[in-house]
């Protein structure tokens, strides 16, 4: 097969980005060919493919799509698809669209869907809402986006409400069933239906990983070599931005702070503000920075003892599985996808939102009788059993060929 997949930056972009890059790379060592188009371009040594036929074109072009945004409709005009036609993108056997927020326009999705096989993976909930990536408490989406409770934050950064014209957009596209629609988890399938966008459930192919890289380690060893303490239980706490209110840090600091006699050393992975920081003070601890290369990220992951996720809302959590590999744990909120990976008192520990006291008690529970090793055990066998990259890969193949075999040009 020859597969275009399409998105808003390389790796570096976040994990929408990465699994589109992953997802290439796979399917070129499979034996497919497979080209991989972004918006964005950051790494060095990234070589995909401009949206735009050059990089160079666009910056310009991107520019217009951020004062468009900033108008009030993002999105809305498909800079790119003349550019993508005079790369040939009618001569794919099928074209994989991923990340569209801020980079690519849901009418581009719509046209080339009408004469190409096309499949839409769904990262977050912007390809049914009037923009915002997660809805949280808002339930406006469900009839028509409006009087967002979102406007001015990033995606939505404009003073101008245009998310019920935005939504309409994209329930059109929907309802014309032009395209695929897939989802990383369960959770996904009951937020697109309630949308009212969709009459058929969107396909669940979870996210996948390497679990060579993602993998058990002693933790002294790795711990000596990290210059990590070795004889105290290390708690990880991790998101690309942890001050980012929706990773929900605070609570996992109110549930830390009630077990402060334990002592446990706090290590801290990714972008972090000074004040969030300084709130960690009481605490011994470590902060990494953001780390971009997997390796070195799989090695942290391993030397901790306990993952604590308090995110409000996730798709599908990359740090879970990818801690899960590495054989580390999670007491984790009941928040988006995570009923699907965690299995309660087996593989992790799961509370409520916002349940602090529910978070202290899986923390005590896991360091009851070597409980979070046994944890890390299932949770390692679980990565194993449905997350590799390999069962990432043979779910995306079988879909591609049922989606080509049934595909009617409109």
């Amino acid at each position: 097969m020859k597969i275009a997949l399409l998105s808003k930056a390389d790796a570096s972009g976040g994990g929408a980005s990465r699994i589109a890059e992953e997802l290439s790379h796979l399917l070129n060592n499979s034996g497919h060919t497979a080209h991989h188009y972004l918006s964005l371009k950051r790494a060095d040594n990234c070589t995909a493919r401009s949206l735009y036929g050059s990089f160079t074109w666009g910056r310009p072009l991107r520019r217009w799509h951020h004062l468009i945004k900033h108008a009030g409709f993002p999105e809305l005009v498909p800079w790119e698809l003349l550019p993508l036609y005079l790369q040939q993108i009618h001569h794919y056997d099928l074209i994989h669209f991923h990340d569209l927020s801020s980079a690519i326009s849901p009418l581009t999705v719509r046209y080339l869907a009408r004469k190409i096989p096309t499949v839409w993976t769904f990262h977050d909930c912007s390809p049914f809402t009037g923009g915002c990536l997660y809805p949280l408490d808002c339930r406006n989406y469900q009839t028509r986006c409006g009087n967002c409770p979102q406007l001015g934050e990033w995606p939505i950064d404009t003073r101008w409400d245009f998310t019920g014209f935005m939504q309409d957009i994209k329930r059109k596209t929907a309802q014309e069933h032009c395209f695929w629609a897939v989802v990383p988890s369960s959770w996904m399938v009951t937020q697109a239906m309630h949308s009212n966008m969709f009459t058929v459930p969107p396909h669940i192919i979870p996210n996948g990983l390497d679990i060579r890289t993602f993998k058990p380690l002693d933790k002294f060893v790795i711990r000596r070599k990290l210059n990590l303490p070795e004889d105290r239980f290390i708690i990880l706490l991790t998101a690309a931005y942890l001050h980012d209110e929706r990773k929900g840090i605070k609570y996992s600091l109110q549930a830390l702070n009630e077990i402060a006699e334990i002592n446990p050393y706090i290590l801290l992975v990714g972008h972090i503000d000074q004040q969030t920081r300084s709130s960690f003070t009481r605490f011994d601890h470590f902060c990494t920075g953001y780390i971009a290369d997997n390796r070195q990220k799989a090695e942290y992951f391993a030397a901790a003892d306990l993952f604590i996720s308090t995110s409000l809302a996730e798709s599908f959590s990359l740090v879970t599985i990818e801690t899960m590999a590495t054989a580390t744990p999670s007491v984790s909120f009941v928040a988006g996808g995570n009923t699907d990976l965690i299995q309660h008192n087996h593989t992790g520990y799961l509370v409520q939102p916002k349940d602090v006291a529910g978070l202290v008690t899986g923390i005590n529970l896991a360091l009851t009788d070597n409980r979070a090793a046994e944890w890390g055990r299932n949770a390692r066998q679980r990565a194993e059993q449905l997350y590799s990259h390999e069962i990432f890969l043979k779910n995306h193949l079988a879909l591609y060929e049922q989606v080509i075999r049934d595909f009617r040009p409109q």
